[in-house]
């Protein structure tokens, strides 16, 4: 998988339906190394070398899926190296995952002087749903957005377009997200995800 990169976080499905979850701790051309999560510990006990496993991992341009082979058990280190192989080719509705957030942030029209809070009803690495009981947006409005530092380590100012309206509830694609922001913002709705 060309689009593998560490701190990437990574499912597993065994044969028998079992997920597991990690982190690719490192990775070369053959091969992947996977800390596996604290919470994945008993059932990654069940992987035995030249199982076979279905790989689904975050990476920087969507979701990517491949089959591959274990390499190596459990180790004292809490790894499982498997098989980087190539990713399956799939068409996707959706390129990026969704999570629920009640992350507060600022939000501005391009046209008014100061930033308004708003709160995330939820969030992609595409997107953001959120209210904001002091404005109001029509479909087209291009806002300014500073996600804040307390969630994403700094803040990460970015443009973004109005594309729906639900009731009291606006939904913005960012236009302008550096690749750099981008990647932090799936790893934070990644980080939720794997807290339900």
């Amino acid at each position: 998988m060309d689009e593998i990169r560490k701190n990437q976080i990574i499912h597993l499905e065994l044969k028998d339906k079992t997920k597991l979850e990690g982190i690719v701790f490192d990775y070369v051309h053959d091969r992947i190394s996977i800390l596996i999560a604290f919470d994945s510990l008993e059932q990654a006990k069940k992987v035995r070398e030249l199982d076979i496993l279905l790989a689904n991992v975050q990476t920087h341009v969507g979701l990517k899926r491949m089959f591959c082979h274990v390499i190596s058990e459990l180790g004292k280190d809490n790894c499982i190296v498997i098989e980087n192989n190539d990713s399956i080719p799939i068409e996707q509705k959706r390129q990026f995952a969704r999570v629920v957030s009640n992350m507060t942030f600022k939000v501005k029209k391009e046209t008014a002087h100061d930033f308004v809070n708003c709160f995330c009803v939820d969030l992609s690495g595409a997107s953001i749903a959120f209210s904001c009981p002091d404005e109001t947006f029509n479909i087209g409005d291009i806002i300014n957005i500073i996600l804040p530092s307390t969630e994403f380590e700094k803040e990460i100012r970015c443009k973004a377009n109005i594309i729906k309206i639900n009731k009291n509830a606006f939904v913005a694609k960012f236009v302008d997200m550096s690749p750099h922001d981008e990647n932090k913002v799936v790893k934070y709705v990644f980080k939720l995800i794997a807290k339900k």
